[in-house]
C-alpha cells in the first residue's frame, strides 16, 4: 500500500492530463487548448497540495513556476506543441536539482525517505540520521540513489521533446500519449534500484539502532 502511495502522484500526473487532453478533444476543443487546461488541471492539483503543506519549498517554487508559464504560454503562443512540451521544463530543473543535491548538502531521496525510513520511531530516525553522519556506504547509497533520480528525471524531458518534435503537428494526439511513456518507465526502473538498495540501507540503520538499545541510559 505504501508502495502504491508514493506511485499515485506520478500516476495521476500522466494519466489524468492524458484523459483530460482526449475528453476535451472528443468535445471539439482544439489541440492548444486541449493541452493548456489539462496540464493547468495537473498543476492546480499540485498547487492545492503546496499550499496543504504550507510550505514553499523546492516543489512549491516548481508548481509556481509552471502556473505562471502556463499563463504566459496563454498569450504569447498558439503553437500546441509548446505547450505538450512544457512539463520537460519542470521535470528537467527538477533532475538538476537532485543531481546538485548529491554533491551540496545532502540528497532529496535521503530527506524525503526519513519519515518512511523511521516509521515514525524516534529511536529509529536518530538511528538513520547517524547513519548518514557515521557510514560512508550509507551517505553513498543515497547519493545514488538520488543521481538516479535525477538522470531519470533530465533523460525524460529530452525524450519529451524529441518526442513531440519528431512527430509530424497533424499527429500531436499521438505524439502527446507516447511522450508521457519514457517517465512511466524510467521511473518504474530508478523505484527498481532503489528498492535494491532498501536491505543494505536498512541493516546500517538497524545496526546502528541496537548499539544505541546496547548503550546505558
Amino acid at each position: 500500500m505504501n508502495r502504491l502511495r508514493l506511485l499515485l502522484p506520478t500516476l495521476l500526473d500522466i494519466v489524468v492530463p492524458i484523459v483530460l487532453y482526449f475528453v476535451l478533444r472528443k468535445l471539439g476543443v482544439d489541440q492548444f487548448w486541449a493541452l493548456t487546461v489539462a496540464g493547468i488541471g495537473t498543476g492546480v492539483y499540485a498547487l492545492f497540495n503546496t499550499i496543504r503543506r504550507r510550505k514553499l519549498d523546492f516543489i512549491g517554487i516548481l508548481v509556481l513556476l509552471e502556473v505562471a508559464l502556463s499563463a504566459a504560454l496563454i498569450f504569447t503562443t498558439d503553437d500546441p506543441r509548446v505547450v505538450a512540451i512544457k512539463p520537460a521544463f519542470y521535470t528537467a530543473l527538477a533532475g538538476l536539482y537532485f543531481l546538485f543535491t548529491c554533491v551540496v548538502g545532502k540528497p532529496v531521496v535521503y530527506i524525503a525517505a526519513a519519515p518512511i525510513a523511521s516509521g515514525g520511531d524516534p529511536v529509529r530516525a536518530e538511528a538513520y540520521v547517524q547513519a548518514w553522519d557515521e557510514s560512508a556506504t550509507f551517505r553513498l547509497r543515497e547519493r545514488l540513489m538520488t543521481a538516479a533520480f535525477g538522470v531519470a528525471l533530465v533523460v525524460e524531458s529530452v525524450l519529451r521533446v524529441w518526442i513531440v518534435y519528431h512527430w509530424s503537428p497533424a499527429k500531436l494526439d499521438e505524439s502527446f500519449v507516447i511522450s508521457q511513456l519514457p517517465g512511466l518507465v524510467l521511473i518504474v526502473a530508478v523505484l527498481g534500484f532503489v528498492r535494491l538498495q532498501v536491505p543494505a540501507l536498512s541493516k546500517i540503520v538497524d545496526g546502528i539502532q541496537e548499539r544505541m538499545a546496547a548503550q546505558p541510559v
